[in-house]
C-alpha cells in the first residue's frame, strides 16, 4: 500500500512502519501494546493507512483517469486476487488433508466477491480485507475529483465527506452492514479519512507545526473520551462495519483523528533517529505484503510448536486442536509469548520476499552470463 512518492518522504514512511506494526501486534493480540491505553490500536490504525493514501493524491494524477485507475488495479486489486487465489488452493488443500477445519470452498464468489465483503473466506487473507477496500476508496475519489473539477470545493466536500461517515457509523449502528450494502458503508466510511490525507497535505501540513501541543492535546482528548465512553473508544471489525461499540456516531471520526495526528507527529519527531534507517525503509515499502501474509506466518509458528509438542520435545499447554479450528489461535500462557507472533507476522514475510528477490537477482545475474547478446 505504498506509494513511490511515499519512498521519499521520511515522515511517511516512518507512519507507515509503524501502522503496519500495529495491525500485526493487534492480531497478536497486542504483546507490544504501544500506547494502547491510550490510542487503542482499533481507534484509528485502518483509517491512517486511508489518510497516508489521500496524502499522496494529486488532481494531475487523474487527468488521464481510465489510465491511473489501471495502474492502480495493477499496484493493489491483481496482486490481492492472486494471493486469494494462492491462499484458497491452500487452504482447500489443507481441509482435504484434514489437517485444518476452517475455510471456504473455492468459487467465483470466495475468489472475487467476498474479498470485497468480508474477506474472511480463507481466514489467512482476512487482514488484507483493507486492500480492496482501498481501491475502491481510490476509485470513487477519483470520480468525484474528475468529474467535480470544477465545482470542487475541499472545504465543503471535507464537511460533505466527514457528514457521509458518520452516517455510515450510524446505518452500520443500526444493522444495514450486511451484503452489498456493506460495500457502501465501508467505502463511504473511509473516503472521509483519503480525503482528509490530501486536505491535510495541501491545506493544513504547512500550518501543522509544536508538536508537544499536538501530543498532549491528542492525548488529552482521548483520555477525556475515555472516560466519557467507558474505556469503548474503539472500533473492531472494519471489515464488517460492526464493532461500533457506541451511539456517538462522530466518535470514530474523532478517535482516527486523534490517534492519526498523534503519531503524524511522533513519526516527524523520529525522522532524525531514524528515517534513513533501511529497516524503516525496506517495512514501510512492503506494507502489502506484511498485511497479507502475517496471519500465515503465525500459523507458521503455530506448526513449529504443534511438531514439537507432538513429538515430545516441549511440553507445553499448546491447544493443536484449536489450532487445526481457525487461523487466530495464539498460544499465550504469558504476555511475552505475544511478541513471538509479532516478530513472525513482521519479518517472516519480509525475509521471504527478500530472499525471493535475491533469489531473482540471481537468476538474472546468470541469465546475462550465458545470454551476453542480451545485454547489448
Amino acid at each position: 500500500m505504498s506509494t513511490t512518492s511515499s519512498k521519499t518522504n521520511k515522515q511517511f514512511m516512518i507512519l507507515s512502519a509503524l501502522g503496519i506494526l500495529f495491525v500485526v501486534d493487534a492480531h497478536a493480540w497486542s504483546g507490544l501494546g504501544i500506547m494502547t491505553s491510550v490510542f487503542p490500536y482499533n481507534s484509528f490504525f485502518m483509517p491512517m493507512f486511508c489518510f497516508i493514501s489521500g496524502y499522496f493524491f494529486s488532481p494531475e494524477k487523474i487527468s488521464d483517469l481510465p489510465k491511473y485507475l489501471l495502474r492502480k488495479a495493477r499496484a493493489l486489486l491483481i496482486p490481492f486476487f492472486i494471493w486469494n487465489l494462492i491462499y484458497g488452493i491452500l487452504t482447500s488443500v489443507l481441509r482435504y488433508a484434514d489437517f485444518i477445519t476452517y475455510g471456504s470452498p473455492l468459487s467465483f464468489k470466495t475468489l472475487f466477491i467476498r474479498p470485497f465483503l468480508d474477506c474472511a473466506m480463507f481466514e489467512f487473507t482476512l487482514p488484507s480485507w483493507f486492500v480492496p477496500a482501498l481501491f475502491l476508496v481510490i476509485f470513487v475519489y477519483s470520480l468525484l475529483r474528475k468529474f467535480m473539477m470544477r465545482f470542487w470545493n475541499p472545504y465543503i466536500m471535507t464537511f460533505i465527506f466527514i457528514w457521509i461517515g458518520i452516517m455510515c457509523v450510524y446505518f452500520s449502528r443500526h444493522g444495514y452492514n450486511h451484503s452489498y450494502m456493506l460495500i457502501i458503508l465501508k467505502t463511504g466510511f473511509l473516503l472521509q479519512f483519503y480525503h482528509i490525507g490530501n486536505f491535510f497535505q495541501t491545506h493544513i501540513e504547512a500550518h501543522f507545526h509544536h508538536p508537544l501541543f499536538v501530543i498532549s492535546a491528542t492525548s488529552l482528548i482521548n483520555v477525556i473520551l475515555i472516560y466519557i465512553t467507558n474505556d469503548q473508544i474503539y472500533f473492531n471489525d472494519l471489515a464488517t462495519m460492526s464493532g461500533f461499540l457506541t451511539n456517538y456516531y462522530w466518535l470514530p471520526l474523532l478517535t482516527s483523528l486523534t490517534g492519526i495526528c498523534f503519531w503524524l507527529t511522533i513519526s516527524k519527531i523520529l525522522v532524525p533517529a531514524i528515517g534513513d534507517h533501511p529497516v524503516i525503509t525496506y517495512i514501510s515499502e512492503n506494507t502489502f505484503t506484511i498485511m497479507m501474509h502475517h496471519v500465515f506466518f503465525f500459523n507458521i509458528y503455530n506448526l513449529l510448536l504443534t511438531i514439537l509438542v507432538k513429538s515430545s520435545v516441549l511440553h507445553l499447554p499448546f491447544d493443536i486442536q484449536s489450532f487445526r479450528n481457525t487461523a487466530w489461535y495464539r498460544f499465550e500462557p504469558f504476555n511475552a509469548c505475544k511478541i513471538v507472533y509479532v516478530i513472525f507476522g513482521l519479518f517472516g514475510p519480509l525475509l521471504c520476499k527478500y530472499l525471493f528477490q535475491r533469489y531473482l537477482s540471481h537468476i538474472a545475474s546468470v541469465w546475462k552470463k550465458i545470454n551476453p547478446k542480451d545485454n547489448v
